[in-house]
């Protein structure tokens, strides 16, 4: 006989849409949870998390009282993880606890006293030990990978073990992979039969299944094969009724028999992780190496010895998201002696736009927009002012104003552009825009897969391979630079609207990523570049200053050169989907109704303005998204000598 624990993560994101949330409930979490209700003898070992459960409580107090009762009846064990379903790795040991804490108090409510945690994405790294033991848990849930790539042979991996760092110890259980590529995939009896060969009368062997409760029901075509077709309860019925299996929980595991011995685990998530989370070239080489390995029959054989990225690569990858977690550890600091402000902070904390993989992560708007909306409501408890640091780790200092209404942050190295301007009152960022960035999947139809597919049953999303539409080729670009506010931007008179969206002009000047000069003063900043245009020296020199409801810059421009200097404004327009356009104007309004809200932008004279959307290529479980980020508007000027001219932004 051997011993099989079954466990699901149900989690949806912080900022998530509603309606995401009830289908998932009517396609997931309902079902599921019901049809185990006529399965007394099927147990699970389930982890919710805490901006789903928010939403169960308020939406579908009915399920939370359902839990309570699968809870009573010994059906389920809670598992749990930081509240808002943090990477732990990449937050404060002080968030870590209480995160942890947070949920484990709603546990009580359902009834159950956890000692167990689900890792966010399996995110694992040494020292999360103390943090975990600090915060009274016994036991962790990791992949067979994080101790294949120890060293472990697999084999080995049929039971927990015991990890240690500076004297504190916890058990750890590998999840198997092969599992989790079978359920709810494949036919039910391929599940029997790989738990059956298992079998070798160890009775401590332990094989472990615990993953995403959205493959079962959420995931494309996985409703009509786990539900309609039957198979969950064909599973429940013969995995709890089948004598060579015995059902059990982590907790119950553990009352029973010891780990086997000690492992140290390195720095580690799931396998597919490390694919995505390498820069775009490499993850395409690594893609190329797993499947040369495979087509040589030596990827099982060798395969603990590959390995990609790890999850805190994503900060490299996405200069955004580096940005975003930076000024979240800036906040947690200022903030740790404040409750009602670090209720916001942890909110911030919630994993899902700080990174993409297969799902849209980052490049989902509304995701990073929850994010910004919490981490400046956070911040707004404390008084900064004006400081110069460096805020992202890059080696540069950042600029950093504080009025009443805005923070304002640029970056000197970086085109002297301003790179969050942030209200308080709305609590939004205007620039919270992604650029758009060739990513390895947009060449290579699949993924680095440890499991082969197979004809039965219904396809991973792992296994989906995806052909871009030409409709979304056609308009596809890729920025050579960040999206900021106040970029300097010299172009040639000829230049047309559509080479200048689609990224096929050139820039004459070095002023867009050039590092510019600069000097505070009471409420903003003065920067200039005396930098080349077209081989002609050329100065650049804005005076941006804070106002009550926005900011107005003062630009003067002087060079020889033949061009036109153009202001790009990047702004996190994201519930109006617009068209490119040019038009004449002094000043015009910017109207988001569910993002940014209603923006004037005005100048002190007419000038030449074009728009247009910032369009994203992203891949998703449910195929190619092709998401506007934001709207760049460029206003565009004649160089002739001297320029100066004013620019006003504020609210209305």
């Amino acid at each position: 006989m051997v011993n099989f624990i079954f466990g699901i993560h149900n989690h949806q994101p912080l900022g998530n849409f509603g309606w995401v949330l009830e289908d998932a409930y009517e396609r997931s979490y309902r079902p599921f949870m019901e049809i185990l209700e006529d399965y007394p003898n099927m147990k699970v070992a389930v982890h919710i998390s805490g901006p789903l459960l928010e939403w169960l409580e308020e939406n579908r107090p009915e399920y939370v009282n359902l839990l309570r009762s699968l809870v009573r009846r010994g059906q389920l064990e809670i598992v749990v993880a930081g509240f808002y379903e943090p990477v732990l790795a990449a937050i404060p040991k002080e968030d870590r606890i209480e995160q942890i804490k947070l949920l484990k108090n709603f546990a009580r409510k359902l009834g159950y006293d956890a000692r167990g945690v689900w890792l966010t994405e399996r995110v694992w790294q040494p020292e999360l030990v103390k943090s975990l033991r600090q915060a009274g848990i016994e036991y962790v849930i990791v992949d067979d990978y994080h101790f294949m790539s120890a060293g472990l042979n697999k084999e080995d991996l049929f039971w927990p073990y015991y990890t240690e760092d500076g004297g504190e110890v916890i058990a750890v259980f590998p999840i198997d992979e092969k599992l989790r590529y079978l359920i709810p995939f494949r036919p039910v009896e391929k599940t029997i039969e790989y738990l059956h060969s298992l079998d070798d009368g160890d009775e401590s062997k332990v094989a472990v299944f615990h993953d995403d409760g959205e493959k079962f029901g959420v995931w494309p075509g996985t409703y009509e094969w786990v539900y309609k077709k039957g198979w969950l309860r064909e599973f429940f019925d013969r995995i709890s009724s089948d004598e060579g299996i015995n059902l059990t929980l982590y907790s119950e595991y553990l009352s029973r028999f010891k780990p086997r011995g000690i492992v140290y685990l390195p720095i580690a998530s799931y396998f597919e992780m490390s694919e995505w989370s390498l820069p775009a070239e490499q993850a395409k080489l690594f893609v190329e190496f797993v499947e040369t390995l495979k087509q040589h029959g030596k990827f099982e054989r060798y395969r603990v010895f590959v390995r990609g990225g790890i999850w805190k690569n994503f900060f490299l990858k996405y200069p955004e998201s580096n940005y975003m977690h930076k000024r979240m550890l800036m906040v947690s600091k200022l903030v740790r002696e404040n409750p009602e402000a670090r209720h916001f902070l942890l909110k911030a904390q919630c994993n899902d736009a700080y990174w993409h993989g297969v799902f849209g992560g980052v490049y989902l708007p509304h995701l990073r927009r929850a994010v910004w909306e919490n981490l400046i409501r956070a911040n707004g408890y404390v008084k900064i002012g004006t400081f110069v640091r460096d805020i992202d780790f890059d080696g540069r200092d950042e600029v950093f104003l504080e009025n009443e209404s805005f923070y304002a942050v640029f970056k000197p190295s970086y085109g002297g552009a301003l790179f969050e301007l942030s209200s308080k009152n709305r609590a939004v960022n205007y620039n919270d825009v992604l650029a758009r960035r060739w990513e390895h999947y947009h060449e290579v139809p699949e993924a680095a897969t440890p499991e082969e597919g197979g004809d039965e049953g219904v396809a991973s999303i792992h296994e989906l391979g995806k052909q871009i539409p030409e409709e979304i080729r056609r308009e596809l670009a890729y920025d050579g630079h960040l999206r900021a506010i106040l970029q300097d931007h010299f172009l040639d008179p000829e230049t047309a609207l559509d080479e200048y969206r689609l990224a096929r002009y050139l820039e004459l000047g070095d002023f867009v990523k050039g590092a510019y000069d600069y000097s505070i003063f009471d409420g903003g900043v003065t920067l200039w570049r005396d930098g080349r245009v077209s081989g002609r020296p050329t100065r650049v020199e804005k005076s941006f200053l804070l106002e009550e409801g926005g900011f107005r810059v003062d630009y003067t421009v002087k060079s020889d050169a033949r061009a036109l200097f153009g202001v790009e404004l990047n702004l996190a327009v994201h519930s109006v989907m617009e068209e490119p356009g040019e038009f004449e104007a002094e000043s015009f309004e910017v109207n988001d109704p569910y993002g940014i809200g209603k923006v004037e932008i005005e100048l002190d004279r007419k000038a030449k303005v074009w728009k247009y959307p910032i369009k994203t290529l992203s891949q998703s479980e449910a195929g190619w998204d092709f998401i506007q980020q934001g709207v760049s508007y460029t206003l565009l000027f004649p160089l002739d000598g001297e320029l100066r001219f004013r620019i006003r932004f504020r609210e209305l």
